[in-house]
């Protein structure tokens, strides 16, 4: 599995105020899953050093990994990156450290609190795919901000303009490519998180 991950002393002060918070949750789920780091090694394919860095604060997992490791502890990724005891949030243009969705392409979380839906927003670079196709519980919908974006769900592939609108059942394997010569954005909601 591809590990590597920005490392966060090149980054900005809310990248690694999200490290240091990402590892303490991650580290915080492994004990209380009864896991060393080894096992949780064992479980996700990621290597001892990798994961020890990632609770350490010294890298951010990509979200691929995230939620390797997240299901590996029975939790999600949307609740190690949540913090806790929040009923509001507000999420403002310029706010959040951005995350790696996939090489060329970044996510913004929109809500950081939720026990129902996990929404964010996704800007992909020319030619670039998610990571691999996924399935999951749940619902997901997909309404494209800018660019052009294509989804593959089951069999079918589905184009997409700015303004248009994709829902699905996520149990059905599904995968995101943008094929254009230019970025797209657009805003992907998961219910439930995963």
């Amino acid at each position: 599995m591809h590990e590597a991950a920005p490392d966060v002393g090149d980054q900005n002060e809310d990248a690694s105020a999200l490290a240091v918070t990402l590892g303490a949750a991650i580290r915080s789920a492994r004990k209380n899953a009864g896991l060393t780091l080894q096992a949780l090694a064992q479980r996700t394919g990621l290597s001892q050093s990798f994961l020890s860095q990632s609770e350490n604060g010294h890298t951010v997992p990509s979200i691929l990994n995230l939620h390797t490791i997240a299901r590996s502890l029975g939790t999600t990724a949307h609740e190690l990156l949540s913090p806790p005891d929040d009923d509001v949030s507000l999420v403002r243009a310029a706010d959040g450290p951005l995350l790696e969705a996939s090489p060329g392409a970044t996510m913004r979380r929109c809500a950081r609190r939720s026990a129902v839906m996990a929404a964010n927003e996704i800007t992909a670079g020319p030619g670039t795919s998610a990571s691999s196709a996924t399935e999951h519980a749940g619902e997901e919908f997909v309404y494209v901000l800018d660019g052009l974006l294509e989804i593959e769900v089951g069999a079918v592939t589905y184009r997409l303009a700015p303004g248009d609108v994709l829902y699905y059942a996520a149990t059905v394997r599904h995968r995101w490519h943008n094929r254009a010569d230019r970025p797209a954005r657009f805003l992907i909601t998961s219910s439930p998180p995963f």
